[in-house]
């Protein structure tokens, strides 16, 4: 399993998805008075999804059909974790963050399949 999926995917991909979930769940409850701002977070809460998709597609073409199904899951439990950072962070910081770090893992996620 391990050759096919390194620790550099899984650990980019999940902070990926959790710098999205947090985007998209900041976008969908958006309060805030800037309707700029709103549809920044909107248009990198899709782009998100999209490249997220993308990747997960990719990785099953590229590599094995179930490896994108094995990185979901432990991209879902991982979400565990994430619910501890939130508590320390806060939702809005990881959203925030997410602006420069979703991109960032996203890169890292492509260059890390082989």
């Amino acid at each position: 399993m391990f050759e096919t999926l390194s620790f550099s995917t899984i650990a980019s991909y999940c902070l990926f998805s959790t710098f999205v979930f947090y985007q998209q769940l900041h976008a969908k409850n958006f309060r805030g008075a800037s309707q700029g701002f709103h549809s920044l977070l909107t248009i990198f809460a899709f782009a998100g999804m999209i490249t997220g998709v993308s990747f997960l597609v990719y990785l099953g073409w590229k590599v094995a059909w179930w490896a994108p199904l094995l990185l979901l899951g432990i991209g879902l439990l991982f979400q565990l974790v994430a619910t501890f950072v939130e508590r320390v962070i806060g939702s809005l910081g990881i959203s925030l963050a997410g602006f420069l770090g979703w991109p960032l893992c996203a890169y890292w996620m492509f260059q890390s399949i082989p």
